[in-house]
């Protein structure tokens, strides 16, 4: 069988192609435990006045009916807790002031 999509691919081809693709998909890669990521809950202390803060982070396009504690990945606060984990020092601007906060837990 010989399939054309610009180029030809032989059944062999198909059968190598396929053998790759199950492997991938039986070893799939699962996100590192304890990194937040959309929907996690990350728990940061504020080094400027010890006050312990607890966000959600959203993805974009549920940025718009964001609640209260919901941090859009697409804002540059969401994008810097994007990845972090616990003891991640995060910066913050506040202001006029500037501070950072110290990730201290993440909830998946």
């Amino acid at each position: 069988m010989m399939m054309n999509v610009g180029f030809n691919l032989g059944s062999r081809d198909i059968q190598t192609l396929n053998a790759k693709l199950g492997r991938i998909y039986r070893n799939s890669v699962a996100p590192p435990e304890n990194t937040a990521m959309i929907g996690s809950s990350v728990t940061l202390i504020n080094c400027l006045d010890s006050s312990v803060l607890t966000f959600r982070l959203t993805d974009s396009s549920s940025c718009s009916e964001a609640d209260k504690g919901d941090v859009c990945i697409g804002s540059p606060f969401g994008l810097a807790l994007l990845g972090t984990k616990p003891g991640s020092v995060v910066k913050l601007g506040l202001s006029n002031e500037e501070g950072h906060a110290v990730v201290l837990k993440i909830s998946n």
